[in-house]
């Protein structure tokens, strides 16, 4: 960085126009962080086929006996969603995969909800992680291996700041980050007013649509 910032005022003092373009990137996510890596590897593979001049990877698939090749876009990346997404179910078990796997099971709520580019990006990512168990918190981590312990580290600090000798064993899971750790008591809070100002405001519309349909 702190080259860059040279760099910067260098080019300020030769009186040369710099203009800063964002890039959207996967940061912070660590499953995304490693898709990036795969994605790195892939591209200096020679076993890949590209398209010209959009230089994409040409990829190949078999459908019904038909052997398919397309490079990447937004229809073949659906059909690569849902051929993974149909693994995965076949090999989880429990309530989650039930919920997901039964039709009229709200399913068409949060894939609208998914769709919904007025929320926030990672807003939407978070609701899959969530029900797939996938979400990354310490506990999550830890399991993949990237995390070598499971506290809090905001109630470890939380707890020292209040001079408590004897804090409980608090472990950074989906549960504790929605519903105990006593530092996001504040945020959780706020969420749960959002949430209820915006059923009160649901229920309100469809209430004055319900009236107005009513009357003669």
């Amino acid at each position: 960085m702190r080259d860059i910032v040279q760099l910067l005022r260098e080019r300020i003092e030769k009186g040369l126009l710099t203009i800063f373009i964002k890039i959207k990137a996967h940061r912070g996510d660590p499953l995304n962080e490693l898709a990036d890596r795969w994605a790195d590897e892939g591209r200096q593979s020679e076993n890949i086929d590209w398209s010209l001049p959009t230089n994409r990877p040409i990829l190949y698939w078999t459908d019904n006996g038909t052997t398919h090749r397309s490079p990447m876009n937004p229809t073949v990346k659906k059909k690569i969603d849902l051929q993974v997404s149909q693994q995965q179910l076949d090999i989880h078990t429990g309530s989650t995969a039930n919920f997901l796997t039964r039709e009229d099971s709200s399913r068409d709520l949060q894939g609208k909800f998914h769709k919904d580019r007025s929320v926030w990006i990672q807003a939407r990512r978070r609701v899959p992680q969530c029900l797939s168990y996938q979400f990354p918190c310490a506990l999550q981590l830890k399991q993949w291996g990237i995390l070598n312990e499971v506290k809090c580290h905001l109630c470890e600090k939380y707890y020292k700041e209040k001079n408590i000798r004897e804090p409980p064993d608090t472990v950074e899971s989906v549960g504790h980050i929605q519903c105990y750790c006593p530092v996001l008591q504040l945020p959780r809070i706020a969420i749960y007013h959002g949430i209820w100002r915006e059923l009160m405001f649901s229920i309100r519309k469809s209430s004055t649509e319900l009236n107005d349909a009513s009357e003669p």
